[in-house]
Order: C-alpha cells, then structure tokens, then sequence
C-alpha cells in the first residue's frame, strides 16, 4: 500500500512539474525568430542580404532610397535595383559588393540613393502636392536582382515629421542635395 502510494504521489508531482514548466516542449519560442530591429524591410537573396532598406520622402524634389546591401560571401557580388519611377518610367541601377563587404546608401556615412519612386496612395493629388508628408506610411515596391536570384521588397515609405526623430540626419542630408 505504501508504495502504492509514492508511485501516486510521485507520478502527480512529475506531471505537475511537467505541465509548469515544460510549456515550451512543443510549442516554437517566437524570439528565436529571426527579424531586423529597424523601420526598413529586409530580404535575404543567397549571399546578399539587403536590410533596413526605405525611402525617405521630404516633398517633391527631395526623396531617396536608403539601406544596407550585404555580401556574406568572399565573391564579389553584382545586384541590381529596379523600380518606377514617377514619370511611369522604369529605372534599373547596378552596383557591386565586394566579398564580406557592405554597400550602403545613406547609412555609414555613404550617400543616399537619389531616387523619385512612383508610391500608389489614396491620398488625393491637391491634398498631397499640399502637404508631401501625407504619402508617409505607405510603401512602395522594388525590385532586387543578383546573377542567381530575385526578389520584389515593399519597402515603407517615411517622410519627416516631428514624431519620428530617428532619421533627422539622414533628412537633413537630403534636404541639402
């Protein structure tokens, strides 16, 4: 009867033990997922990872494409941009990257990647000539080709405003070209 009893006992105190402090046995941990603590969007393409990719709008005249493009590899690597452009136009721009290196626009110091991309809003037109900063928030696709793969990223769209701080020196830069 006695061991009746600690068998009973014993296999309470596992389950209970178990079902406390094994909630995760089975089910994934969601901050093991891989993610880029950042306003742009990312993608991988092989060796290439593009990161903290977005385009910052001030109006008109004053809008560019900025991130981080790099090569895990020790070849060097030709990618490709391809976007439209306001005018309808498609515009397409290469660059290189060599091995375990990092080309960046904007960031690091490096300069923005001048661009006028065509962004679908449902703002209506007076109201956004009125105010640019309205197209904030919205996104806008391109394109990224490399020798071995493809990828289209919707990138957001951030215009500078006194609620977002972050990029205030990368505006300021843009502002001045």
């Amino acid at each position: 009867m006695h061991i009746c009893r600690t068998i009973v006992a014993t296999t309470i105190a596992i389950t209970t033990l178990l079902g406390t402090t094994a909630c995760n046995l089975t089910s994934p941990i969601s901050s093991l997922d891989y993610y880029a603590p950042s306003d742009g969007n990312q993608v991988d393409l092989g060796p290439l990872k593009a990161r903290n990719v977005m385009y910052l709008v001030i109006d008109d005249n004053h809008s560019a494409l900025v991130g981080s493009f790099a090569n895990s590899s020790s070849e060097e690597i030709t990618f490709a941009l391809k976007f439209k452009t306001k005018a309808g136009t498609d515009s397409y721009r290469q660059f290189t990257v060599a091995g375990y290196k990092v080309k960046s626009f904007g960031f690091e110091n490096q300069p923005l990647l001048k661009t006028n991309l065509k962004v679908e809003t449902t703002v209506p037109a007076d109201e956004l000539a009125a105010t640019p900063s309205l197209i904030g928030g919205s996104s806008v696709s391109i394109l990224i080709y490399t020798n071995t793969d493809q990828a289209e990223l919707n990138i957001p769209v951030i215009t500078k405003s006194s609620n977002i701080t972050t990029y205030d020196e990368l505006f300021t830069r843009l502002a001045k070209n």
